[in-house]
């Protein structure tokens, strides 16, 4: 059987799913808990931000000292109540997100998370609309403030757990902001912007992506984006 020749690498948020304000709320009321005071997260920028910088930006903004003691208490009760909220309210997929199911059973592709998500956060997100087993591996941001750490990262992951190397060509990093593309662009890799986040295609254009979409709903120009000609038919 052939190996995977190419690496698709995915954000979560504004990319695959809508949560609903369900990471802000759960955000807000883990500040409160852990530090006994009301925070807002829109009072910070926070798109593209990794799950432990925003416990360090919330803090700074509010005046409490960085302890990374608290930082993972702020991190495992925003966890615990995100869990929670997407129990009543699940999130959403965006859309085009069917094409998760048809990469994943793909020979030729190896589908991996880059996201700024903590592990348990970015499973439970995902397992709220069932695509968390379509994801090989992840480079999650646990104990990790710059996002930019986790490209090179995630190759590291692929050849640690898959034995593979991948060419930067065959790499694509896929997300809603202009951290994500600037993540990317730290390996070479080809970077796939989608406005179903708080970007607009002009934004995110101006962030230099090889691609833009206003959404994946056009599944056949996302797998030419990709060089995936036609979609994988296990009879073929």
């Amino acid at each position: 059987m052939n190996q995977p020749d190419k690496l698709l690498l995915w954000d979560i948020d504004g990319t695959i799913i809508r949560t609903k304000g369900a990471g802000e709320s759960a955000m807000n009321r883990a500040f409160s808990e852990v530090f006994g005071q009301g925070g807002d997260l829109y009072d910070i920028d926070y798109s593209g931000r990794t799950d432990p910088l925003l416990g360090k930006m919330l803090c700074e903004h509010y005046g409490f000292p960085y302890e990374p003691e608290s930082n993972q208490a702020f991190v495992d009760a925003y966890v615990r109540h995100l869990s929670a909220i997407l129990a009543d309210t699940p999130a959403t997929l965006l859309p085009g997100m069917n094409v998760l199911q048809d990469l994943a059973s793909r020979p030729d592709c190896l589908q991996g998370l880059l996201t700024g998500n903590v592990r348990s956060g970015g499973k439970v997100k995902l397992e709220s609309v069932g695509v968390w087993e379509c994801f090989a591996y992840g480079a999650f941001a646990d104990g990790c403030f710059d996002r930019n750490e986790l490209a090179p990262r995630a190759l590291e992951m692929a050849f640690e757990g898959f034995g593979l190397e991948f060419a930067p060509e065959k790499v694509f990093v896929i997300g809603d902001t202009p951290r994500d593309v600037e993540c990317g662009q730290q390996v070479r890799a080809c970077t796939i912007a989608v406005a179903t986040g708080k970007y607009s295609v002009t934004e995110l254009e101006a962030a230099g992506p090889d691609f833009v979409f206003e959404d994946l709903s056009d599944t056949g120009a996302f797998l030419s984006a990709l060089g995936i000609g036609k979609p994988f038919s296990p009879g073929a």
